[in-house]
């Protein structure tokens, strides 16, 4: 159990529900210096499962609590990692509670966009850190080491190539904030972005293809943003990022390792993104290095605006 150098980490959906990344959260979470004491689920059963199946991922004693709230008073940090519709009732758990929080993406479902802001203003003026479950940013540097150019040109198009489980409507609204995440790092956008030219290739409600495009206002001009969508509902899924026409393609290990591959056969391993998210979050957590947490709430604000335009602009056009 934890140590007086450890923080204690309670997870809100800790199993693998629809596929959810608790479990791997988890582990991230323990190579950064915390460790997982509690979790709690959509009832006391499946919280109990979760909590067993961790203990044997994790090798030490994991509880369970009733709901968030409980759950929330009794850890340091508190990883919202449950279905979307749950994510409003994590984020106010670790509001009662005081405690930071790292959320699964999105943030809030669309239809509660301004539910999920006042929340986020809420983190902001407690001064309290908030993080959304968002890995793509640290491929980026792998992006410029590959492609060095890049650095020196202005941003014109994001393309990236996901591979949710899910068809129709579900897979854009999961795989969305990702590379709105990826050009938010790329580029200051204005604070009153709005995406324009919002279009999809397809529209039913069980499409397993959709191509999704949009156009950002950006620093140096426009910004062609695209997101190319193909249903697998199996691992490995397919992966990739493309940054001005530059593209790498995502590879995965039989232990999970990665690495990425540019068209010309050149490759680089990278350290599993989620981890370095997750390490980031923790090097953030002590009061004196949270200088960038009203910073941060400004760039959640901005995608959660910009993930909800998008889909209503998709909605508007079904």
């Amino acid at each position: 159990m934890p140590t007086p150098t450890q923080f204690r980490v309670g997870i809100v959906g800790a199993g693998r529900t629809r596929q959810g990344l608790g479990p791997y959260l988890a582990s991230a979470f323990e190579a950064a210096g915390g460790v997982v004491t509690a979790v709690a689920g959509r009832d006391r059963a499946s919280g109990e499962r979760a909590a067993a199946a961790l203990a044997a991922r994790l090798q030490h004693p994991v509880a369970t609590f009733a709901d968030a709230f409980e759950l929330a008073r009794a850890v340091d940090v508190l990883v919202v990692a449950a279905p979307v519709p749950g994510h409003l009732a994590g984020l106010d758990a670790a509001l009662a509670a005081g405690v930071p929080c790292l959320c699964e993406k999105p943030m809030v479902a669309a239809a509660d966009l301004e539910l999920g802001l006042q929340r986020i203003a809420a983190f902001q003026a407690r001064s309290l850190l908030l993080a959304e479950n968002c890995q793509w940013p640290f491929v980026l540097p792998t992006v410029f080491h590959l492609f060095p150019a890049i650095a020196g040109q202005p941003l014109r198009t994001v393309a990236m190539g996901l591979s949710p489980a899910w068809p129709g409507r579900a897979m854009v609204a999961d795989s969305l904030s990702h590379v709105l995440s990826v050009v938010q790092a790329l580029a200051a956008l204005p604070a009153n972005a709005l995406p324009t030219k919002v279009t999809q290739t397809a529209r039913g409600p069980e499409a397993e293809r959709n191509d999704v495009a949009f156009t950002l206002p950006g620093p140096a001009g426009p910004i062609a943003v695209s997101l190319h969508l193909q249903v697998c509902k199996e691992p490995p899924r397919p992966a990739w990022l493309a940054v001005n026409g530059h593209r790498l393609d995502r590879r995965l290990g039989h232990d999970y390792t990665q690495s990425f591959a540019a068209a010309d056969g050149r490759t680089m391993k990278v350290r599993d993104p989620l981890h370095q998210l997750v390490y980031r979050f923790a090097a953030h957590l002590p009061p004196e290095n949270r200088e960038r947490t009203h910073a941060t709430a400004a760039v959640l604000a901005l995608r959660l605006r910009l993930y909800a335009a998008v889909l209503a602009a998709l909605d508007q056009s079904a």
